[in-house]
């Protein structure tokens, strides 16, 4: 069982966004392509807190990755985000702003 929780905070509009999902939840090519992208990303493997530095109106963002034996948290910002995160980050975004 692989979850994911996001948050999203800050902003000039502080616009937050708070939610878990579960991949096993998901139609089989929605929770692939998830998969996909925390593999891309290197998720379990991007240093834990690189919000350290942060404008005001910037998002901060809080990821935690549950993949059952290892769990995994990241904190990061816009400007801190490493680009490889990036896609992650929109499509969860995304997938919030559907619902």
């Amino acid at each position: 069982m692989t979850t994911i929780a996001f948050e999203r905070t800050g902003g000039i509009v502080s616009n937050e966004i708070h939610f878990e999902v579960d991949l096993n939840q998901l139609p089989a090519d929605d929770a692939e392509h998830l998969h996909q992208l925390l593999l891309h990303a290197d998720f379990f493997n991007i240093p834990k807190n690189l919000a350290a530095t942060s404008t005001p109106d910037e998002f901060q963002y809080v990821i935690t990755v549950d993949a059952g034996d290892e769990s995994h948290t990241v904190r990061t910002s816009d400007t801190t985000m490493p680009k490889n995160l990036l896609p992650l980050v929109k499509e969860l975004t995304m997938m919030k702003m559907l619902q």
